[in-house]
């Protein structure tokens, strides 16, 4: 991989149901789905939202399924990652996660990778940025 690369995963739709799924709590709850800003729309709009929210952690696992394209298993031995959550993702929204490497270099046990990564929206919106490295 060399520095200036750079790669893109799937396109996905964040649907609902997932955001339910990842957000709702256990299945089996009496009261499934929890009441939260992920789940329902009264308690978004209690926190100043438009509707509800899908978790940043779900659109970091677009950044992970990235990674792990990119490194294979060497990620769950190597891999770091650092990422922020500059706008919500709605239900509906279509993202894709990207990384750009910004350095790769030799080091004591392997080769260091770092990258820029970022998920947007379909229409730009940047909806997680941040760095990631693995050592390949």
């Amino acid at each position: 991989m060399a520095e200036g690369s750079s790669f893109s995963g799937r396109a996905r739709v964040v649907s609902m149901t997932r955001i339910l799924a990842f957000s709702g709590g256990p299945l089996d709850a009496e009261s499934w789905p929890a009441r939260n800003l992920h789940t329902d729309t009264a308690k978004a709009t209690e926190a100043g939202l438009a509707a509800p929210i899908a978790s940043g952690v779900q659109c970091e696992g677009d950044v992970i399924r990235l990674m792990l394209d990119l490194f294979g298993d060497a990620w769950f031995r190597h891999g770091r990652m650092q990422v922020k959550y500059p706008r919500p993702v709605l239900a509906g929204m279509t993202i894709q996660a990207h990384a750009r490497v910004t350095a790769h270099r030799p080091g004591e046990n392997g080769t260091l990778v770092e990258l820029e990564v970022r998920c947007e929206a379909d229409d730009g919106t940047l909806v997680a940025v941040g760095t990631a490295s693995c050592i390949e």
